[in-house]
């Protein structure tokens, strides 16, 4: 007769806490085994196309404001130039889009299966398939853990991938454009002051 072990974790609720870092750390130790591996060079292949996707995204949103000048004036062709470039700027956002949703779906696959065939090895290492099956009752199903949880975080990180890495670079941008429209501000605000001092010094 087999008597199962007690469960320490049966009812435990996930925490962010330091043991969930350290885990996530050693899961991207194996999606990113190398600087050099496969799922290393497609991600930054993605970050490359993420960010020209934003500058495309960035000139775009300048298009209407150049429409205002180019039909204030009458201008027939540099109407036809401005819609020219708007629609190719159009297109290639959307092949930017559509080149960074097939290449997080190649992560996915990619991460899938590097991460499965990581825990099939522990699995079936020595005899913790026997522990976790018959001898521990906290861990129901471990096969179906395996194939559908690993399915699951696999999913949810390469859909998240490209807003991850982008937000940074986008947070920083728009941090310096906040900062230098601040000190446009300032120098309006203190143009007199500025101006008294400036002629204060010539004479």
């Amino acid at each position: 007769m087999v008597v199962r072990g007690p469960a320490p974790g049966a009812g435990a609720r996930p925490r962010l806490d330091l043991q969930f870092l350290q885990r996530f750390l050693q899961i991207q130790k194996v999606l990113f085994p190398s600087w050099s591996s496969q799922n290393a060079l497609m991600f930054l292949t993605l970050l490359c196309v993420t960010l020209l996707e934003q500058l495309v995204i960035y000139q775009v949103g300048l298009i209407p404001s150049q429409y205002y000048g180019v039909l204030g004036n009458k201008d027939l062709d540099g109407f036809k130039t401005l819609t020219f470039l708007a629609v190719m700027l159009i297109v290639l956002n959307s092949t930017l889009k559509s080149f960074d949703q097939f290449t997080c779906n190649l992560l996915y696959v990619s991460w899938r299966k590097d991460l499965t065939e990581h825990l099939h090895r522990l699995y079936f290492r020595g005899r913790v398939y026997y522990t976790l099956n018959v001898l521990q009752d906290d861990i129901d199903n471990p096969d179906q853990r395996i194939s559908q949880d690993v399915e699951r975080f696999c999913q949810q990180l390469s859909s998240m991938a490209s807003k991850l890495i982008i937000s940074p670079f986008t947070l920083v941008y728009y941090t310096y454009q906040c900062f230098q429209r601040f000190k446009h501000m300032q120098i309006r605000v203190n143009a007199e002051p500025a101006a008294f001092y400036s002629r204060c010094q010539h004479l």
